[in-house]
């Protein structure tokens, strides 16, 4: 009996703590996870905190490019003998920090104290997924390992002390990388709420396609949102294709032809987002939880475009142009409308969304 009520205590303290960690390590996704019925929601936020791991291993500051690479591998070791962790990798990705401690910067998006807290507290996260149904733990840890491995690819890029940037090679690079960054989640939450909701195989067969494509729209939107910051530690998530087209220079802040630049980022998500639309169609009202969290982060795409989209010179120059708080707010309140009706959405969609 006293085996049990620790066994139990243990996973009760391990679901609190990923209860309380999830609004700290992204505001935005808790913002459009709390709209999903809790059975729904508890295996997307384990699935979030995963993915977000590997985040942090990849876009750290303070670990270099081969330390970033060997967490991420070993990470992807580590799942893929689920209810069987290895003891000495569970150990070493817990304390990958803590040598680094004096240099967490808390104002920076990755090395702040939140993502490490999550770092140290693996174990924690993995208990509660390992008491998810067998039907959802199945979906998680498969993309999540390909998450990781192909992070891996590309992190020794970054970090370099060349006095250069390193760009990804061209559209299709990009499609790659935001493929393992992005798609893989729409894949895997394609696979979740197929099971949450029955959807028959054709169906989602027909998500999967449109998932990825969702994923890479915000993806991207992201990598246009963060190039100032990226570049200063020597990566650019923008293809070098683009870059070299409209003459993008980085003398510690970005020159050229910058609103070129974002209006084609913005004709590419267009297809995207066109998917992404075409996804939330498949899904009936009836599920208004999961319809609004989808409809939240594509609103905010298309709002944080049209924002970038009248002030290019800014988004680029400081690095600092992002919607303000209210904004946020005014939006979500709209989209709770436009989940009950495609027409509404479509309407909407197509007013913020620029050009």
């Amino acid at each position: 009996m006293l085996l049990k009520e620790n066994i139990e205590n243990n996973l009760n303290d391990a679901i609190r703590f990923t209860e309380e960690i999830l609004p700290s390590v992204s505001r935005t996704f808790y913002l459009a996870i709390k709209f999903l019925p809790k059975k729904l929601g508890h295996p997307v936020g384990l699935a979030y905190l995963l993915c977000r791991i590997a985040d942090t291993y990849e876009d750290s500051l303070i670990l270099s490019p081969s330390q970033r690479k060997d967490n991420l591998l070993k990470y992807s070791k580590l799942l893929s003998t689920p209810n069987g962790y290895d003891e000495d990798i569970l150990n070493d990705l817990k304390n990958s920090f803590v040598d680094y401690q004096q240099y967490l910067d808390i104002s920076h998006s990755i090395d702040h104290l939140p993502n490490i807290k999550l770092v140290e507290n693996i174990d924690m996260v993995l208990t509660a997924f390992d008491s998810l149904p067998e039907n959802y733990r199945k979906h998680i840890f498969p993309r999540v390992r390909e998450m990781a491995e192909g992070m891996a690819t590309y992190t020794t890029f970054a970090g370099s002390n060349e006095p250069y940037v390193y760009y990804l090679r061209d559209e299709n690079d990009w499609d790659k990388y935001c493929y393992y960054v992005a798609g893989t989640v729409g894949h895997m939450l394609t696979d979740i709420f197929s099971d949450y909701a029955g959807f028959s195989n054709n169906t989602r067969q027909r998500l999967h396609i449109l998932g990825r494509s969702f994923g890479l729209g915000l993806q991207k939107v992201n990598i246009l949102k963060d190039a100032v910051i990226d570049t200063k530690r020597g990566i650019c998530f923008l293809p070098r294709t683009l870059i070299e087209r409209y003459g993008i220079s980085f003398p510690g802040h970005f020159k050229g032809d910058i609103a070129g630049l974002v209006s084609k980022v913005v004709e590419i998500c267009r297809f995207h987002f066109q998917d992404s639309l075409e996804y939330i169609k498949l899904v009936p009202k009836k599920y208004l939880g999961l319809r609004m969290f989808l409809i939240v982060p594509l609103m905010l795409a298309a709002k944080t475009l049209r924002l970038f989209t009248d002030y290019p010179h800014r988004l680029l120059d400081k690095g600092d142009l992002k919607l303000a708080r209210d904004e946020v707010w005014k939006l979500v309140k709209w989209s709770s409308l436009y989940k009950f009706s495609n027409r509404l959405l479509l309407s909407a969609f197509e007013r913020t969304y620029p050009g």
